[in-house]
């Protein structure tokens, strides 16, 4: 079963981002050595997570070794992460299994295009290795597919000055031509999507339980973040 795993916000610096997501209440946590990494996290004790990455637009150019390598669903994927600006890039599924060959096999069934199963590791700052596989769906706006990471990554306890205790909606567009693969890759079950009828697909909101007070737009670096809405 496939579950809103993690939001992607492209930055075009990350070291400035964090600075700006600490200002703002939140404790984040690097991917890497601070000095090096490319992305930070913004984890809660529960539910999806927020991870903010750097990508260099010039990464766009390996769009076609990256397809003839990995398939051409992938080589989109890179090109539409390296395109330049701020704000909410991708949404990552997840699963509880660390392969994704099964996961793969079940999308191709329903047919959705997929790349082949990609392999990836992250050094932590405290030298630990972490694996996982991802694919990635055709059209680059759909959601793509993480494994579990191994080992596990979640901390047992995040407290975030602001009060912020996890996500409570991911707002979702769907185009309708993207309608079909997008419901063989979600459905309609998920308990953090919210998932309405656009012309363009992609993460447009995200809103926070716990989090009382709006926040500087300019300090988000294209996030767009908000408190909860009392349904």
């Amino acid at each position: 079963m496939l579950r809103a795993g993690h939001i992607l916000c492209k930055v075009d610096d990350i070291h400035a981002a964090v600075r700006d997501f600490e200002e703002l209440g939140f404790t984040m946590a690097w991917g890497g050595a601070p000095d090096w990494a490319h992305n930070a996290l913004l984890w809660f004790e529960s539910g999806p997570f927020i991870e903010l990455f750097e990508l260099p637009a010039r990464f766009g150019l390996l769009r076609h070794p990256f397809a003839l390598r990995h398939g051409r669903a992938a080589g989109e994927r890179l090109a539409r992460w390296a395109r330049p600006g701020e704000g909410w890039r991708d949404l990552a599924l997840e699963t509880d299994d660390t392969e994704l060959d099964g996961v793969r096999a079940e999308l191709r069934a329903w047919g959705v295009t997929v790349s082949r199963v990609m392999k990836g590791a992250r050094t932590r700052p405290d030298g630990d290795r972490v694996r996982y596989q991802f694919l990635a769906p055709s059209p680059s706006c759909l959601p793509f597919v993480v494994s579990a990471y191994d080992p596990p990554q979640r901390p047992e306890k995040v407290l975030h000055p602001n009060g912020a205790r996890g996500v409570a909606r991911i707002g979702m567009a769907v185009a309708a031509a993207d309608r079909t693969a997008y419901d063989a890759l979600v459905g309609s079950d998920d308990p953090w999507i919210d998932a309405r009828p656009s012309g363009r697909t992609g993460v447009r909101r995200v809103e926070l339980h716990g989090l009382e007070d709006a926040l500087d737009p300019v300090k988000l670096h294209g996030a767009w973040l908000a408190p909860a809405r009392r349904d």
